[in-house]
């Protein structure tokens, strides 16, 4: 909160107005949901516009009118059966997460390869799975990271690897226009979302325009991103490790996931977070994201599971029983050598790109 600034009270002039007729409206889906009014969403908006009440009250009426425009509520409904093909024509994966808890999204944009990908789709189709993606992290994967973490997580370590970026694509028509118009969408509808950005296998042009843009930006925006040139693979391998566990981190980027165990780019076609947990969601399920969004919301989760090993039988204790019990425990079933164990491993299936 800026310096001089009340934010209790800025806090509580944008919600009055949002409660209003400067909400969404009324009977919509946006108005069903209750987030879209909570105090992390207008805080985040409010920090977007610098603590300007009317200028974060407009930006949010704008964000209400255009999940009404895109229909968010069906889209975050919809299977998008060209998923396969957007993913390897447009490679982008939200894949594990960072040393902080929060969702590591990966992008890839010098292997866009947007004529064959308009061969299976089209550049509406290709938005509307990226928009419903971002309301997802929004709805499913912050909140989840918040529940594991004990803590609110509403922020994302952010990995743009610019390995194959050329001149073809950054001219080529269409694929200008999605990331116009995916960098649009960011802006007016998900401020302070982005925690830190690492920028990887950047071209030297890419450095020239950095050069030119990076005096535009205030401190705080330039701390959060790191640039690494496609020659500094040590440097940035470094500094994501750093960031991310190993074990979380793609092994292409100097880590060890290699989801199939076979083929380094699973990663980037792979479910892999605690969005992907069934007690995660089952958790989200049953909570509002407005409570789960706050420091006692958070706990739900860790506090359940604490709860749970509390009224647990003492494992040593049985394993005690166990032994005294003799002959009367069959620890081995017949047939097996003794010390043999067995347990069950979940596999991820590889999903192919066709």
């Amino acid at each position: 909160i800026p310096k001089g600034v009340d934010g209790k009270a800025r806090l509580e002039a944008v919600r009055l107005r949002v409660n209003g007729p400067q909400g969404p409206k009324p009977g919509s889906e946006e108005d069903r949901l209750s987030y879209l009014r909570s105090d992390h969403m207008l805080v985040r908006f409010l920090i977007a516009r610098q603590w300007d009440v009317e200028k974060a009250v407009a930006m949010l009426e704008g964000h209400y009118r255009w999940l009404a425009e895109t229909n968010m509520s069906q889209l975050l409904k919809d299977p998008f059966p060209e998923e396969v093909h957007i993913k390897r024509f447009y490679p982008q994966a939200y894949h594990g997460t960072d040393k902080l808890g929060r969702p590591l999204y990966i992008e890839r944009p010098g292997q866009i390869d947007m004529p064959r990908l308009l061969k299976a789709t089209t550049c509406e189709r290709v938005l509307q799975y990226v928009y419903a993606q971002t309301e997802l992290q929004i709805r499913r994967r912050l909140p989840a990271c918040t529940l594991v973490r004990g803590e609110v997580v509403d922020k994302s370590l952010n990995i743009m690897d610019l390995d194959g970026l050329s001149f073809r694509i950054v001219t080529h028509t269409t694929a200008r226009k999605v990331v116009r118009d995916v960098v649009t969408m960011l802006q007016n509808h998900y401020p302070e979302c982005s925690g830190r950005m690492v920028i990887i296998n950047a071209p030297k042009v890419f450095g020239i325009a950095w050069s030119f843009v990076k005096p535009q930006l205030d401190e705080k925006t330039v701390a959060k991103i790191s640039i690494f040139g496609s020659d500094q693979r040590e440097a940035y391998v470094r500094c994501l490790l750093d960031l991310v566990d190993a074990e979380q981190l793609p092994a292409m980027y100097g880590g060890k996931c290699m989801c199939d165990n076979k083929d380094p780019l699973s990663c980037m076609r792979a479910v892999k977070g605690p969005w992907a947990d069934p007690e995660v969601l089952k958790c989200l399920e049953e909570h509002p994201l407005d409570k789960i969004l706050t420091p006692e919301g958070a706990k739900l989760l860790v506090e359940k599971r604490e709860v749970e090993a509390a009224s647990k039988p003492d494992e040593t204790s049985l394993a005690t029983e166990d032994e005294e019990a003799g002959e009367e425990r069959d620890a081995v079933p017949p047939g097996l050598p003794s010390g043999f164990l067995t347990r069950s491993n979940m596999v991820l299936p590889e999903k192919e790109a066709e």
